[in-house]
C-alpha cells in the first residue's frame, strides 16, 4: 500500500488491513467498506485519528 500522506511505497503491513508508514509515523486502516482511516502515532504509542475517507 502506498502512503496517502507522503507517497512512501514501502509501508509496513501490520495485519490484513492495517499498514504503517515509518516516514510519517501513521497507521493506515482499510475497512471492509473500503473506508480509509488514518491515525497519527503519538510519542507514548497511542494513536489519534486524523482522517477518514470513503
Amino acid at each position: 500500500m502506498k502512503c496517502p500522506i507522503c507517497g512512501n511505497e514501502h509501508t509496513g503491513k501490520l495485519s490484513k488491513s492495517r499498514y504503517f508508514c515509518s516516514i510519517c509515523f501513521i497507521e493506515i486502516f482499510l475497512s471492509r467498506k473500503e473506508e480509509l482511516q488514518i491515525y497519527k502515532i503519538l510519542e507514548d504509542g497511542t494513536t489519534c485519528p486524523i482522517a477518514a475517507t470513503n
